[in-house]
């Protein structure tokens, strides 16, 4: 996803007043259980306790998505070296951290734990920090998922491509449509119906892989 226009800028980015207690009562509504717990995930001891708030509000934990990113872009001559740090800290060792404390607190049957990261296509002209981060978090799901196979716990990534998410400018969203195979935007249940499924009991023996659900956006352009 080289050379695109830039984001649209009236989109909202970072803390949105009242964002959390709406995704919440989305959730809820859906029929889901669910909590909602704030955190800098910069902290390396965020991971663990969103952990310990999480089971003490829902108890066991079976499967955990890490959809979180940090992007507030810059190409190579523009990242300084504290941005590019930050970046690691947030997308790539807190995912790496929030799956370690997910292994450890895992006591579900055998074959049941489910683990899937997000990542992104390569490479990224102008945000070649998230970029870094985005390649460190596919071989940080590849390392895992090798290690917790013998406490079956599966570990996969996926690739959105380039999904309509609310970031895309109206230059974005023509030329996705007139470059991708399909013909179209990826949506949100595009990427959604993946995840339920690599979290669901039919994908036991599935791990350890990068799945690019993007329409043939990276392979067939």
């Amino acid at each position: 996803m080289t050379g695109w226009p830039p984001y649209d800028e009236t989109v909202p980015w970072g803390r949105v007043q009242g964002a959390t207690e709406e995704l919440l009562a989305l959730a809820v509504a859906s029929g889901a259980r669910a909590v909602a717990i704030e955190a800098d995930l910069g902290d390396p001891d965020a991971p663990r306790s969103v952990f310990e708030s999480a089971e003490e509000s829902l108890g066991p934990i079976t499967a955990l998505v890490v959809v979180h990113t940090h992007d507030p872009g810059g190409g190579l001559f523009d990242v300084s070296a504290a941005e590019f740090d930050r970046h690691m800290a947030i997308n790539a060792r807190a995912t790496m951290l929030l799956i370690a404390e997910f292994a450890r607190q895992f006591d579900g049957p055998t074959g049941r734990g489910r683990i899937v990261t997000f990542t992104s296509g390569l490479p990224l002209k102008g945000s070649i920090a998230y970029a870094a981060s985005k390649g460190a978090i596919e071989w940080i799901t590849v390392s895992a998922a090798a290690e917790l196979a013998e406490r079956g716990i599966t570990v996969n990534a996926v690739n959105p491509g380039p999904n309509d998410t609310g970031w895309m400018s109206d230059d974005i969203r023509r030329k996705v449509e007139q470059e991708s195979p399909l013909g179209r935007i990826g949506r949100p249940q595009d990427t959604a119906e993946l995840v339920d499924f690599l979290c669901s009991e039919h994908s036991g023996w599935i791990t350890g892989q990068i799945h690019a659900s993007d329409g043939g956006w990276s392979k067939l352009r």
